[in-house]
């Protein structure tokens, strides 16, 4: 077995101890792993201060989603460099970093890529239309902005966007469309909020590993 889950693998078991972290999922079938596959590992800690995610990892975070039970709390992590790690904490509340102002539109964007270069199209492309929907929202504030009202009984220049968003998948469904769906998005919200600044470096990491030729 090899490839980067492995290594990360190792790593985890070199700064906790050994019988703390337990994968489960493709990388204990090697057959299974392929150039989208991810890394399931389940981390019990048993100190009282809390895992801090990044510096465990040794990698910095560039999306994620978290669920916080009792005891457990599920994290599905995507790193800088194009990572994406399930990693289930058995113990404390884990420490995260600050998390971006669109956070859960990134971490769409790169699900969606995974799920179209898996050739997994329904959900792919639900996924897409949902970061589209976002641009889309982002462009109607921005109109009412620009005309001072909410209502539009006639069509404003802002309305030749939808046909943007439309154009997405005009060439197939493909990873690159999420992508071009969270540029799109990007663009637009940079409209509204000077301070927002997007970022596509994780996900173009996502994509150059998916993408990357079989070793």
């Amino acid at each position: 077995m090899t490839g980067w889950q492995q290594d990360l693998l190792e790593h985890l078991v070199s700064v906790l101890p050994v019988e703390s972290v337990s994968a489960y999922g493709s990388v204990t079938r090697a057959g299974d792993l392929d150039r989208w596959s991810d890394l399931d590992v389940r981390v019990r800690v048993r100190i009282r201060h809390p895992l801090d995610v990044e510096r465990v990892l040794a990698a910095r975070l560039w999306a994620w989603q978290e669920h916080r039970g009792t005891t457990a709390h599920e994290l599905r992590l995507v790193t800088a460099d194009g990572r994406r790690v399930d990693l289930t904490i058995d113990g404390p509340p884990p420490v995260l970093p600050r998390p971006p102002a669109d956070l859960a539109v990134r971490f769409d964007a790169a699900l969606a890529a995974v799920r179209l270069g898996r050739g997994n199209l329904l959900i792919g492309l639900h996924l897409v239309l949902g970061i589209g929907r976002e641009a889309l929202v982002r462009s109607m504030e921005t109109a009412d902005l620009a005309t001072g009202t909410v209502h539009h009984r006639l069509p404003t220049p802002f309305d030749a966007r939808a046909a943007d968003v439309a154009a997405l998948t005009a060439d197939g469904l493909h990873p690159a469309v999420a992508l071009r769906a969270y540029e799109l998005y990007g663009q637009w919200r940079a409209e509204l909020e000077p301070d927002y600044k997007p970022d596509v470096s994780g996900l173009v990491s996502v994509l150059q590993r998916g993408n990357a030729p079989a070793s």
